[in-house]
């Protein structure tokens, strides 16, 4: 009897792990769309940040971009301060919102090669989320902080708190999938602590134009947590592309 369970069981996962060539070759372009994705958002705000004019929160007259008191999404404003036009605006938005349809396509081909190995709603919450998380990044894009505040401040909320719940969904995932290194689940789980931490200082933290120290927190805080997300996104690819290998 029990043989005969061991049997069936290992039938029903050669069933679910079946990923012919195409769907194969299909899932890594996704991930390599992810993965550039989030490479050419670093070079751009990078490259962004040396051409930025200035002025920053408290101080319109600053000179260039501090890296320690300017947001990220003061390269999107379409005015600086109301110091005249921003050349780094559209470059911010373009940049952005590249990003955000990236982390949906990846997402999207890492649930299906996930739907393939792992039965459980899990699956699908994942997608959904990692939707939400990409929506949010092209919101903020496509919504300049200078021009829609609340709007800008809710798209932020909604694609930290969406990737948030994301990444605990998609360690599930992971551990549940035999062909995918734990490592990449616990991985997860501790960028997860980082973006959570950040997620109360943004809610609950002093404001931004309280303090230069409050600004300098806040905007510490966000590079920390944006930058370790590409961190963890690039590391989450490689280990997607060698599950995949591994995978029949």
């Amino acid at each position: 009897m029990s043989h005969e369970s061991d049997a069936l069981m290992t039938g029903k996962l050669s069933q679910m792990s079946v990923l012919n060539t195409r769907e194969k070759r299909l899932v890594s372009i996704g991930y390599y769309i992810g993965l550039v994705g989030v490479l050419q958002y670093v070079v751009v705000t990078l490259w962004l940040m040396t051409i930025y004019p200035g002025g920053r929160i408290g101080f319109r007259e600053s000179i260039g971009y501090d890296f320690t008191l300017n947001f990220l999404s003061d390269l999107g404003r379409t005015s600086r301060f109301g110091q005249g036009e921003n050349p780094t605006a559209f470059g911010y938005m373009a940049t952005l919102a590249s990003a955000g349809f990236s982390t949906i396509i990846f997402f999207g081909s890492l649930c299906y090669y996930f739907s393939k190995h792992v039965r459980s709603p899990a699956v699908t919450l994942c997608f959904i989320l990692g939707t939400i998380a990409g929506i949010g990044y092209i919101g903020v894009a496509i919504n300049p902080i200078d021009e829609g505040y609340w709007v800008h401040v809710k798209y932020v909320q909604w694609g930290f708190i969406g990737f948030w719940f994301m990444t605990l969904t998609c360690a599930y995932c992971i551990f549940r999938n035999p062909d995918f290194p734990d490592f990449y689940g616990w991985m997860l789980l501790a960028f997860a602590a980082i973006l959570g931490l950040q997620i109360c200082l943004m809610l609950f933290g002093p404001r931004s134009w309280s303090s230069d120290e409050a600004l300098r927190m806040q905007v510490i805080a966000q590079k920390i947590v944006v930058y370790s997300e590409i961190v963890a996104m690039a590391l989450l690819s490689f280990g997607a592309m060698k599950a995949l290998r591994k995978s029949r």
